[in-house]
């Protein structure tokens, strides 16, 4: 009697972050889409609303109304927009970029580095706006309540700095983790 020698067959173990990773892309990109609509019919909607709160708001000589704020915003409305546009049409490109990860192909990568790079690029323009209209609010505000100027610009650097932190946080992740050695050389394994 011969005795067979037992095969050793070596399970090739698949990762899971490609699959949690693709999901949370789509999932965000999805966000930002709906974001980007959001963004440019609120918009283009500032001279309409803007319109309306004249109409129904009255005008006090010493106050503020609600319609100058909206006049302020009105000045940067092109950018606003096209602010909301690109921010649709990368989040597509987030969305591409999670289903070739989930489908672990390798051109995923590349995808969702160009996306990081442009959201850190948009981070900066879309913070730059929200600066400018935050100030061009304040100062419509100030017709009511003159507001201590040292300390509106100090809460608006502020929080315009935790919003560009919050808005490219998620493209600083996938910068830092497709840099990484061994997610490289697995994703350059795929086809």
């Amino acid at each position: 009697m011969t005795e067979t020698p037992p095969t050793f067959t070596t399970a090739v173990q698949k990762t899971e972050w490609p699959k949690i990773l693709g999901i949370v892309s789509i999932i965000f990109g999805a966000f930002g889409l709906m974001t980007g609509f959001c963004g440019v019919i609120s918009s283009v909607a500032l001279g309409p609303i803007s319109e309306a709160m004249q109409k129904f708001v009255p005008a006090n000589q010493n106050a503020a109304s609600p319609a100058d704020t909206f006049q302020a915003m009105e000045k940067l409305q092109g950018w606003m927009v096209a602010n909301a546009v690109l921010t649709a049409l990368i989040a597509i490109l987030l969305i591409v970029g999670g289903a070739k990860l989930i489908k672990r192909q390798a051109q995923c990568r590349m995808i969702l580095l160009y996306w990081a790079t442009l959201k850190i690029l948009l981070g900066v323009f879309g913070t730059a706006l929200g600066f400018l209209s935050f100030q061009d609010q304040m100062q419509a505000m100030q017709k009511s309540n003159p507001l201590n100027p040292m300390m509106t610009s100090t809460f608006g650097l502020i929080s315009m700095g935790f919003a560009f932190l919050w808005a490219i946080a998620g493209a600083v992740f996938i910068i830092i983790w497709f840099k990484r050695d061994k997610i490289r050389s697995e994703v350059s394994s795929w086809m």
